[in-house]
C-alpha cells in the first residue's frame, strides 16, 4: 500500500461522511483518482464498513465487555453461541479471540439488572459451552487516529473519548433513532440517501444530523481489516497494582505516544486496562511488551494477551 492509499484511509478516519470534492481537495489529488482508490481499497477488503460511534453514556448506557472461554463445544453450539451475540441488541461488539480469552462481548445495558438478565440467559442456554468468564466495566476510552501509526508520524493526533454513562444525559426521540441506526453501518450515507431511508424530508434529516454530530455523535470512521495491513490487532490486559492517577496519566501517554497503539482503555474488574496494538509479528510483540514491563514495572501486577482473530459485530446502537 503507498503512501496515498494511507493518507485516504486516515482521512476517511477522521470524518468518513467528508464530501469526495473536499477529501480530494484536502489531499491535494482530483476527485476521480480519490474516488478510484476508496472503490479499489473497498473491493480489496481493506475497507470493510464505515461506522458512526455514539457515546452511549449521553443515552445513560453503562459499557460492560465480558470475556469468555469455552470448553468441549458440541457440534453447532458454538454455531448457536455466535449467532446469540450477533441477535441481541445489546451486544453491541463482538469478536473471536484467541490466546486468554476464546471470545469477547461489549454490552450496553441501562441497569446493572438488565446486565444480570444477559448472562443468566446466555449461562442458562450455553451452561455446556462456557466453562468461566469475566466481566469489566469501561469508564474511559481512548482512541488514536490512523495517523499515528499507519503514516508514523510523531504527532499526538486528535482522540475521542466515551465514558460509561453516569451524570448529565440526553434524550432523543425515534427519529433521530432512525438517522442513528442508518449510520451505525453505513457512516458515510449521503444526506438524500439517508432521508429515503429513514423516510424523513432532507430538511429534517439536515437539522437532526447536525444537532446529533454536536452532541451525540462521536465519530464517522472506516474500519479496516488489519490482516490486509500487514499487522495482527493485539490486546494486552493489564492488572495494575497500586497505581496512582499520575501512574494511569503515564501509562495512557506511553500508549499516545507508542506509534502501534490503536488504544486504550481504563476498565473496572478482573483487569484495570486493555491495550489495543498493531502488531507485524512475535518479534514485534516481544519487543513492545519489554518496553511496556520495563517502562512500567513498578505497577504492572500481571497481564494476559490475545489477539482479535475475527470481528463478528460492531454496531453502536443498542436499540
Amino acid at each position: 500500500m503507498d503512501r496515498i492509499a494511507k493518507k485516504i484511509l486516515c482521512a476517511l478516519d477522521v470524518n468518513c461522511r467528508v464530501p469526495l470534492s473536499r477529501l480530494a481537495k484536502d489531499l491535494r489529488l482530483s476527485r476521480n483518482v480519490v474516488a478510484y482508490r476508496i472503490q479499489k481499497l473497498e473491493k480489496e477488503g481493506v475497507i470493510t464498513k464505515y461506522i458512526c460511534s455514539v457515546n452511549l453514556g449521553l443515552l445513560g448506557y453503562k459499557t460492560y465487555k465480558v470475556y469468555f472461554k469455552i470448553l468441549n463445544a458440541r457440534s453447532g453450539l458454538e454455531g448457536d453461541f455466535v449467532e446469540f451475540l450477533l441477535k441481541d441488541k445489546q451486544v453491541i461488539h463482538a469478536l473471536k479471540t484467541e490466546g486468554a480469552f476464546d471470545y469477547s462481548a461489549t454490552l450496553a445495558v441501562q441497569s446493572i439488572r438488565e446486565l444480570d438478565d444477559f448472562l443468566i440467559r446466555l449461562k442458562s442456554q450455553f451452561k455446556e459451552l462456557v466453562v468461566d468468564y469475566w466481566v469489566s466495566i469501561l469508564v474511559y476510552s481512548k482512541v488514536f487516529k490512523l495517523n499515528k501509526w499507519l503514516l508514523g508520524e510523531k504527532k499526538e493526533w486528535p482522540k475521542m473519548e466515551r465514558y460509561s454513562g453516569e451524570g448529565k444525559t440526553e434524550a432523543i426521540d425515534e427519529e433521530d433513532k432512525k438517522i442513528l441506526r442508518e449510520l451505525s453501518q453505513g457512516a458515510n450515507t449521503p444526506m438524500v440517501e439517508l432521508a429515503r431511508k429513514t423516510k424523513l424530508s432532507l430538511d429534517v434529516v439536515k437539522y437532526r444530523l447536525k444537532k446529533l454530530s454536536k452532541s451525540m455523535v462521536n465519530a464517522y470512521r472506516v474500519m479496516l481489516n488489519l490482516n490486509k495491513l500487514g499487522v495482527y490487532h493485539y490486546v494486552v490486559m493489564l492488572r495494575v497494582r497500586q497505581a496512582s492517577h499520575q501512574d494511569e496519566e503515564r501509562l495512557v501517554s506511553w500508549c499516545a505516544l507508542k506509534s502501534n497503539v490503536m488504544y486504550c482503555s481504563k476498565r473496572i474488574g478482573y483487569f484495570d486496562f486493555e491495550i489495543n496494538a498493531a502488531i507485524t509479528d512475535i518479534n514485534d510483540l516481544n519487543e513492545f511488551m519489554t518496553e511496556l514491563k520495563q517502562e512500567f514495572s513498578t505497577i504492572i501486577g500481571s497481564y494476559e494477551t490475545m489477539i482479535n482473530s475475527k470481528l463478528l459485530k460492531l454496531n453502536y446502537v443498542p436499540f
